[in-house]
């Protein structure tokens, strides 16, 4: 079959999901082309003119985001909150009017609200989960024209009022799987607007965050890639881009320790000419020689998401370690070359001005290379996330309201203490924030 894969994406951010897929669809026997939204100045002429000219049999479109922020000193608290499910929309009305091809959905923004989305879009197909397995089985049982395709792990169908979602499955063997199909893609393009090409080395996270879905999307057992498997991911893009640059987007690159020290040390004694960064560092065994690791293995970025420096919120949030840990962490990188970055979140349950002056205390304690990310906030995506479970079976959050953008703010937080607030942290030299879904609805119901 002819595939079109088809990023949606309308932020900057490494098209990762579907060059997997990509891959996965190529080594099965498809034909494969790409086409990336995020560079459109004409989207329907160009899609339009893709379409005519490949002439899919499917298109495949991968959703990362339902919504996204932007900072904007122009919009409410210095944020600007967007709604990209009309994005999506335009893309696939024009596949709808300008081809024959069979549409199915995918991608992280699709997992969470797959029975909304196929609503949203009048669509019959999609798939769920760790599609580079599921969607190549789809496609051979439509090929096939036997089987029953509702048996695919993860595929989801909703066709005349009924819904079916059949559960994804995980794969194991995570080195046995086809290679992302970067050679697809126009990485230079993607490096003009300071985006990197990304990679994941494991699956799953043995971590219990209250606010996170990922330990019961993907399984607390981790499924680890081998440093051979990454290093030949990593071959596989560098002869494409002039960067030589390649990010692992793994929840959390450092646990488990042995395999992020074993990739370490893969790195450090490859032939490659290669850098590496990952934006989730967690503070557990940052030490002063897991430092000189990074360093060595020329790791060019870190991000250490910490998300809170009060042993009262990382216990809320279920985060598994102390602002001990935070401090370590904190140190060891400070003494080192590595330019990192802080990542904190404020305003889960529980939060108070006094817990949020407790993390000021930390981080202002320290210097931050490439600066501290403050985000505003939580984001209800799905039942998977606890908070979410809970504040739907206490009946203060309907489910319909996720996928518009359902955003918790503690209520200890008063407006006129957090317009404070994002005025301070506005005003120190490397400090960035992001209030998730500012509106004035929103602002007044503080």
């Amino acid at each position: 079959m002819k595939v079109l894969v088809i990023s949606s994406n309308t932020l900057p951010a490494s098209p990762s999901g579907p060059a997997y897929v990509a891959g996965a669809l190529r080594r099965a026997g498809h034909e494969v082309e790409v086409y990336e939204s995020l560079f459109a100045t004409d989207l329907r002429a160009e899609l339009t003119g893709k379409l005519k000219a490949f002439q899919p049999d499917v298109a495949g479109v991968s959703i990362r985001l339902v919504f996204g922020d932007s900072q904007d000193p122009a919009a409410p608290l210095g944020t600007r909150h967007a709604d990209l499910r009309p994005r999506v929309k335009e893309i696939v009305d024009v596949i709808r009017q300008q081809s024959r091809a069979l549409i199915v959905l995918g991608g992280p923004g699709f997992n969470y609200y797959a029975r909304d989305w196929l609503n949203y879009l009048d669509l019959t197909y999609g798939i769920r989960g760790e599609g580079e397995v599921s969607f190549p089985l789809f496609l051979q049982r439509l090929s096939e024209g036997g089987g029953d395709p509702g048996q695919v792990p993860g595929l989801v169908t909703y066709k005349d009022g009924s819904y079916h979602d059949a559960p994804p499955s995980r794969v194991d063997d995570l080195d046995a799987t086809a290679l992302p199909a970067y050679d697809l893609f126009d990485l230079e393009q993607y490096a003009a607007r300071g985006v990197t090409p990304a990679i994941f080395t494991k699956r799953g996270c043995a971590f219990r965050c209250t606010f996170c879905p990922y330990a019961k999307l993907e399984g607390s057992r981790y499924r680890l890639k081998s440093p051979q498997r990454v290093l030949a991911e990593i071959g596989g893009i560098l002869p494409h881009t002039s960067a030589r640059r390649a990010m692992i987007v793994d929840n959390s690159f450092n646990v488990p320790h042995r395999h992020a020290v074993s990739l370490l040390e893969a790195f450090s004694v490859s032939q490659m000419d290669f850098a590496w960064g990952t934006g989730d560092l967690k503070p557990v065994g940052v030490t002063p020689d897991f430092c000189r690791r990074l360093e060595d293995s020329r790791c060019f970025y870190t991000c250490l998401a910490f998300e809170s420096a009060s042993d009262t919120m990382l216990q809320r949030l279920g985060r598994g370690y102390t602002v001990r840990q935070v401090r370590a962490a904190l140190d060891a990188l400070s003494r080192s070359a590595i330019p990192f970055s802080g990542s904190v979140m404020f305003g889960a349950p529980g939060e108070t001005p006094e817990t949020v002056a407790e993390t000021l205390a930390v981080v202002r304690d320290y210097n931050f290379p490439n600066g501290v990310w403050f985000t505003i906030g939580v984001y209800l995506w799905t039942g998977y996330q606890d908070i979410v479970a809970e504040l739907i079976q206490a009946g203060q959050l309907d489910q319909r309201e996720l996928f518009t953008g359902a955003v918790y703010l503690s209520p200890g937080l008063p407006y006129s203490y957090l317009a404070d607030l994002v005025a301070d942290l506005r005003a120190h030299p490397g400090y960035a924030v992001q209030v998730n879904k500012p509106s004035e609805e929103w602002m007044l119901a503080l």
